[in-house]
């Protein structure tokens, strides 16, 4: 997909947006918190809209030996949108299953904690990983009653732990994905896809691994090819989309002129 279409499409997006979203907003506060749970402890980042009303709550999971940091623009990006974005440091490196169950706890932990219940609305709750995130994510969601959606960001499977929990996946899958590579397994993500009772797939023609990454570093580059701001801003507003779609918000414009406030 060339710039000028990528470009056409995000004018489109945010020229259909309104203001009518109640939680949207350019005002976010971050905090970081730990916690520890069965499962393991570990440092979180919470982005969260300044707004009134209790949000929809979206976990994010970073990738394979990477960092919360490394998917803070997502965090950034989701609480402006009107989402409560929950960006933590995974356990484990390589224990999928470990990491998709820590997803699962970290959930019931805040939706249990007097602190954060007050900005979370129980109800509406959604999913988004990338990478090996993708696979732990996906973990989480096959066993998470109750939950809107899954969005899998050029997510890999290990071991066919993926293509199991696909099947059990019962809320609203959506899977964006890079060119095949082996930063991502060769495109194993074609298997996920085939084993999901509901899916919508959007391929990202021409990016690499790490678009979908955000923000990424110049080691992962190196490793899996430049990334571009263009094909980044097509999964941004592919996976934004979705995740309105899932919780009837009124689409809003993009990530810029962030104000964030740190706790």
């Amino acid at each position: 997909m060339t710039v000028a279409i990528v470009m056409a499409l995000l004018a489109v997006f945010v020229a259909s947006c309104a203001s009518t979203n109640p939680y949207a907003t350019s005002s976010v506060t971050r905090e970081t918190i730990h916690v520890q749970l069965p499962a393991g402890s570990a440092d979180v980042d919470v982005y969260w809209p300044n707004a009134a009303a209790p949000a929809p709550l979206v976990i994010v999971a970073h990738g394979f030996l990477r960092h919360r940091r490394n998917m803070s623009g997502w965090g950034q990006h989701l609480a402006k949108e009107g989402f409560v974005a929950v960006v933590p440091d995974l356990p484990t490196g390589s224990d999928h299953a470990r990491n998709g169950r820590f997803i699962s706890e970290l959930r019931a932990y805040l939706l249990g904690d007097e602190s954060w219940k007050k900005h979370i609305d129980p109800t509406r709750f959604g999913l988004l990983g990338f990478s090996a995130g993708g696979l732990s994510s996906l973990l989480s969601a096959a066993y998470s009653p109750g939950l809107s959606i899954w969005v899998g960001l050029d997510p890999v499977d290990r071991d066919g732990l993926g293509v199991k929990a696909a099947s059990m996946v019962r809320s609203r899958a959506v899977v964006l994905t890079a060119e095949p590579s082996a930063c991502n397994a060769h495109g194993n993500a074609r298997d996920i896809v085939a084993a999901l009772p509901r899916h919508e797939l959007f391929r990202v023609v021409g990016a690499v691994h790490v678009d979908a990454e955000w923000p990424t570093s110049f080691f992962a580059e190196l490793v899996c090819g430049r990334s571009k701001d263009e094909r980044r801003a097509e999964f941004q507003m592919r996976a934004t989309k979705a995740l309105k779609e899932a919780f009837a918000l009124t689409p809003v414009a993009g990530a810029r002129d962030t104000v964030l406030t740190e706790h």
